[in-house]
């Protein structure tokens, strides 16, 4: 009697995004990054295994990089070349510059950003040496996936640049512009052709508000419904829910409105004893990871995860500086320690609470 012969279950790829907010370059960071031989490496030190253990990582860049610009914090922010090869080393793969202060050095001031930028080996969207440059979707290929990366604007501090097809662009998304959200329709609807994932990204949102609005909502579920797969918002500076949503074809969307802060000192002064002062919710953020799985040519998003995050304020080298830690890490060294200074016991202590808000921020969707 022949042996039967043993099919094998279809072959199945894997891939692991990650995201995480506003990359800000505020005075006191500046401050302390250049007493510190501006060494911007400093800043990702406690969290850069969890962006490079993903396949692709996305940051929010909202500062300019003009290298014939001095280094400078709010409101016109400008930093060193240095720092996209730090983010480069900590694991970001893509950023988006499609945010208000785009324009923050002008527009030799955004060429010169665009160009260091791509010379750090980082994809960027949301802006073009040229409008027609700026309207591309930028894609990465990573262990066997075609993503597409789109993002938007709601406004720019300061002017644009001039409408002619040479100069630089700057995509926009507009609130409440139905005519912006029509063209960013198509735009992903054109993504989705070539693309086994879409990402968009949108500065988008009321500042320190922790929910988005009705005309937020009615986008993204558009948005979604026209082929995006996952949507980055950021600009609240505060984190705001982690949703799905079941397209009609469907595909179930991610959408997280605001993904709060990643590099920052907004939530300055902030201790345990004033741990509800309404600067505390700046401080936090999440590296929100997303697995999807191709089989048979069919993508679906399989975990939505995400890691708290809170910005904290310590000694380094020569000056104090604010930089992102992982709380759950952070609390479990802390307590691991013999004996702890009143020091510690006060940060542990913050860092329990904080861990404790951003939790409650979340559904339980949003933690599978």
């Amino acid at each position: 009697m022949p042996s039967q012969a043993v099919i094998p279950p279809p072959a199945q790829e894997k891939i692991v995004l990650s995201a995480v907010g506003d990359v800000m370059m505020h005075r006191s960071i500046q401050k302390a990054i250049a007493k510190n031989k501006n060494n911007y490496d400093l800043l990702f030190t406690k969290v850069a295994p969890y962006l490079g253990a993903a396949d692709i990582t996305f940051a929010n860049l909202e500062t300019p990089i003009d290298h014939k610009s001095a280094a400078s914090g709010y409101p016109r922010f400008n930093a060193r070349p240095a720092l996209l090869t730090s983010l480069k080393k900590a694991g970001v793969d893509v950023v988006s510059v499609a945010n208000n202060h785009v324009m923050d050095k002008g527009v030799k001031g955004l060429e010169r950003t665009l160009e260091n930028i791509a010379k750090a080996g980082i994809v960027y969207t949301g802006a073009g040496r040229t409008k027609k440059k700026a309207a591309e979707i930028a894609y990465v290929k990573s262990r066997g996936f075609r993503v597409a990366f789109l993002g938007y604007t709601y406004t720019s501090n300061r002017k644009l640049p001039p409408k002619k097809a040479s100069a630089p662009g700057v995509n926009l998304l507009r609130m409440n512009s139905k005519r912006d959200l029509v063209r960013v329709v198509k735009h992903v609807k054109e993504a989705r052709k070539s693309a086994d994932l879409v990402v968009v990204s949108l500065h988008w949102g009321v500042e320190y508000k922790k929910n988005p609005t009705k005309w937020q909502k009615k986008a993204a579920v558009e948005l979604v419904e026209a082929g995006a797969d996952i949507i980055l918002g950021h600009h609240p500076h505060v984190l705001q829910p982690v949703v799905r949503h079941r397209a009609k074809d469907g595909r179930q969307g991610v959408i997280a409105y605001s993904l709060g802060n990643f590099i920052s000192s907004q939530n300055y002064g902030v201790s345990y004893k004033n741990r509800k002062h309404k600067r505390a919710d700046r401080g936090d953020g999440i590296i929100l990871t997303i697995g999807a799985v191709k089989k048979e040519g069919k993508v679906t998003l399989s975990s939505v995860a995400y890691l708290p995050i809170w910005s904290h304020r310590e000694k380094i080298g020569k000056a104090p500086l604010y930089r992102p830690l992982v709380l759950e890490q952070e609390i479990a060294r802390l307590k691991s320690l013999p004996k702890r200074s009143k020091e510690q016991e006060k940060a542990l202590k913050l860092f329990a609470y904080r861990l404790k808000v951003i939790n409650g921020r979340f559904s339980p969707k949003a933690k599978k």
